[in-house]
């Protein structure tokens, strides 16, 4: 296949005047509008607000280019637009090729009787979105933030949401080819493996080379014989992560039957993918070729793995069922996130910052990331690097948060055409483990009447069982048997306590969290600031503090939430009542930060503790879409919070920590999530922060292969200035944890520690030695997400001491080092 990317587009606009600007593609209409110097930075300020016009007025792409006579010799030429956000007119020298309406679809064309040798012309009319959206009825149907939204195929998220701002994305988002094909192709190559070493392949043609036969068996046409000789000739290494050609593969040819064909290989002792934490990921790659005496008509190469995967939903009790995701046999304990878009503007993702996400993810012990519904089918790079790294993914499809327009045929099939394109874009990474209908569809949260149950339930449900039946389907998360979604008694919850402690207090955090035993969190929802540098590149320095218009824009509201109080209030209201009230913007930081890591490490721990009624956490959510504060663990600039190394230590294999139970007493526990017994001898007590023990006692621990060992602490849990503490040495390695009931409430830390840098090949260790208890010493060097640490946000015991690692530091970085702790920026009443 000879294949070039269309590129030296530029953009007409159509505001009274028409100007020409450069345009990216892939890319977005407003970012080049503001590398164009045409508008402000709409992630600044509140400069979004001015840009509105955008999405309500049309705009062109126009290139030009030439083809050469070897492409023109071709069968066929074809154009292809992988994704185009989202309505639009396309033509070619002047000759209309068609519309589109659906950011998650393809569009291709052949072109060669429209081609010339030179100065071809693609122009690509986008189509207002918001003139679109006012030709919707909305009567009858409910969604949150906007109703409209409901009806176009598009990223729900673009319309404003509580995270997200009503910026839209527009665009030519995906790349735009031109190649020469055959007209005898392979459209589609599928494959299902077993950890046998079985594995069947499915290649579909683009045609058919079967006789045409009556019902009595009169052949009515036959094809033409040249076609009868045409073979798929396959190629499957035995060797994973090798090239294919030294990996000795297997090769095998067979005559073109249909349009499907199938092929059976085994391989012996196949390696066998397992998630992140519980073994490695071989890929084996393979190749399929149309072949022709000679010539390769065509072929389609891609890598495959062999893993097995299973959602089981058995009786726990009379009232109760389990979920748990069994993969290759094995019960695995899901430690996820929650997965948004991680920009506005679809078509500016870098791959770099996909790579650096999910190698944070990696970092920071998660082993699943779900592709939330309202936001986009992530592109192809998203997922190869999660196949190569172990790295769950829970799809959604990509509906969000409302009614399903189903008694709308236009929309009905709209949508099919999108998820047959999708299931088979994405069915053959490893990676993906679980589909789901969508999130928080109507219904999900009571008894209301709503829209879309059949076009969940039947359409979807059936599609994809027919497309790909070797991964387990949900009709939308949450879900449940009963008649309410999120009824935490079946299937996945979304559940929290962040809000019912608005009401019922921060101080009744634990108790609540302790009321029931969920069998999978899909959602966690808590939240909190993200680091001073970041939050000035969003706020002008006078709007820095006290909150203000800016902040309550930025950190947007949910009306729909139970409790009805801004986001940047409810932070703060978390802040003052953990830590007294802020006094000043770095005090807010530290109080708000140190708050959301508290609330979330108090879920995800009662959720292990938990385990064998509970098989999964996610928190919501993993990443931002732009610049904000709310509820991410990595900000928009890719700077990991406080939250996110909590969450990094709540999520070791091996971990050693108290716990309130669903019975008020409080535990200790280590949970061992490693093929290994984890074996040690442990100390644990009550501790001040000038380092006095008020009691303390020993315990020898012997925990099974993915066990968990629990014992009740049966002297007092708390005292002023003092806290919980438990250390030893399991399987010849130290581990240790530090643990207040209250949260640090009750502490008053003072600064007294020092600590020594070293520089030593590319990265700098610190080691803090602690006069007095510090708390939450954080480590800062200036574009501080540039960097990996191996831990910040610590906290260390009076007497002792811990070292960090910045990973990617160079020697003129030690004198860049700012240190600072929770003492030093909070204020005290």
């Amino acid at each position: 296949m000879m294949l070039r990317k269309i590129s030296n587009w530029y953009l007409l606009i159509n505001n009274n005047v028409k100007t020409c600007i450069q345009a990216s593609v892939p890319g977005d209409i407003s970012y080049d509008l503001f590398s164009a110097g045409v508008i402000t930075d709409p992630y600044f300020g509140l400069n979004h607000l001015e840009h509105g016009w955008i999405i309500r007025s049309d705009f062109e792409y126009e290139t030009r280019f030439d083809v050469d006579e070897e492409m023109m010799a071709q069968d066929e030429v074809i154009l292809e637009f992988e994704g185009i956000d989202t309505f639009s007119q396309i033509y070619l020298n002047g000759h209309k090729l068609g519309d589109t309406d659906n950011m998650f679809l393809a569009y291709t064309y052949s072109v060669k009787d429209l081609l010339k040798k030179k100065d071809n012309v693609l122009c690509v009319k986008m189509l207002s979105t918001a003139k679109e959206m006012e030709r919707v009825s909305r009567d009858g149907y409910f969604g949150t933030f906007n109703v409209e939204r409901l009806f176009i195929r598009k990223a729900q998220c673009h319309f404003g949401w509580d995270w997200a701002p009503d910026m839209p994305g527009y665009g030519i988002y995906k790349p735009v080819k031109l190649y020469g094909a055959s007209s005898r192709r392979i459209n589609d190559v599928s494959y299902k493996a077993y950890n046998d070493g079985n594995v069947t392949f499915v290649v579909e043609m683009n045609y058919n080379t079967r006789a045409q036969i009556d019902f009595q068996g009169v052949v009515i046409k036959e094809v033409d014989k040249e076609i009868k000789n045409d073979i798929i000739r396959y190629t499957l290494a035995t060797l994973p992560d090798t090239p294919l050609e030294n990996a000795n593969p297997i090769v095998k040819e067979q005559k073109v039957t249909g349009s499907k064909n199938f092929i059976n290989f085994a391989i012996d002792n196949p390696q066998l993918w397992w998630p992140v934490g519980y073994g490695e990921h071989p890929l084996y790659s393979y190749k399929v070729e149309l072949v022709h005496g000679d010539e390769v008509l065509d072929s389609k190469e891609g890598r495959m793995a062999f893993r097995e995967v299973a959602l089981s939903q058995k009786p726990l009790d009379e009232n109760s069922l389990e979920y748990k995701i069994i993969i290759n046999g094995v019960p695995v304990f899901i430690k996820g996130s929650n997965w948004v878009p991680a920009e506005c503007f679809t078509g500016t993702i870098k791959n770099e910052k996909y790579e650096k996400l999910i190698s944070i993810a990696k970092d920071g012990n998660l082993n699943m990331l779900r592709v939330w519904g309202g936001g986009i089918y992530e592109n192809d790079i998203f997922y190869d690097i999660c196949d190569e790294n172990g790295m769950l993914v829970w799809q959604d499809m990509m509906f969000a948060c409302s009614d399903i327009p189903e008694d709308v045929p236009e929309f009905v099939e709209n949508c099919k055409k999108e998820i047959n394109y999708q299931i088979k874009r994405l069915r053959n990474h490893p990676s993906i483990i679980y589909w789901c209908g969508g999130n928080e569809k109507t219904g999900s949260y009571g008894l209301q009447i709503s829209k879309g149950d059949y076009f969940i339930d039947v359409l979807i449900r059936g599609m994809i069982a027919n497309l790909d039946d070797t991964r387990p389907f949900a009709r939308q998360s949450p879900c449940s048997i009963t008649d309410v979604g999120n009824d935490m008694t079946s299937g996945e919850s979304h559940a929290g306590c962040y809000e019912g402690a608005l009401v019922a207090g921060v101080d009744k955090y634990r108790d609540l969290v302790s009321e029931k035993v969920v069998p999978f969190i899909s959602e966690c929802a808590n939240m909190g600031p993200g680091s001073l540098e970041s939050i000035k590149k969003m706020f002008p320095e006078d709007k820095l503090w006290p909150m203000n218009e800016y902040w309550h824009d930025r950190l947007m509201d949910n009306p729909y939430a139970a409790v009805l109080m801004p986001f940047a209030d409810r932070q703060k209201f978390y802040a003052d009542n953990l830590y007294g009230e802020t006094k000043s913007i770095e005090d807010f930081i530290c109080k708000g930060m140190t708050s959301h890591a508290e609330v979330l490490r108090a879920e995800i721990e009662y959720a292990r503790f938990n385990k064998g009624r509970t098989w999964g956490f996610m928190n919501w959510m993993f990443s931002d879409i732009w610049p904000s504060g709310t509820w991410s663990i990595v900000d928009y600039y890719l700077e990991p919070k406080q939250a996110f190394y909590q969450m990094k230590r709540s999520y070791e294999p091996q971990l050693l920590t108290f716990v309130q139970g669903n019975d008020n007493k409080t535990y200790l526990a280590l949970m061992n999530d490693t093929y290994d017994v984890a074996s040690g001898s442990l100390e644990y007590g009550l501790k001040t922060l000038d380092g006095k023990i008020l009691w303390s006692k020993t315990v020898d621990v012997n925990v099974e292969a993915f066990g968990i060992y629990k014992i009740e602490i049966e002297k007092e849990i708390t005292a002023p200035n003092a806290f919980l503490y438990a250390k030893g040495v399991v399987n010849d390695k130290s581990i240790s944890t530090l643990y207040s009931h209250s949260m640090w409430n009750n502490c008053k830390f003072e600064s007294d520690y020092t600590y020594e840098a070293r520089y030593n090949e590319g990265k700098i260790d610190i080691t803090f030695k602690a006069n007095k208890f510090a708390k939450g010493i954080t480590i800062r060097l200036p574009e501080n997400y540039k960097y990996i640490y191996s831990d910040n946000y610590i906290d260390v015991p009076a007497g002792e001491e811990k070292t960090v690692t910045i990973y990617g530091a160079s020697l003129d970085d030690m004198s860049k080092i700012v240190v600072t702790d929770f003492a030093k920026e909070c204020s005290y009443e």
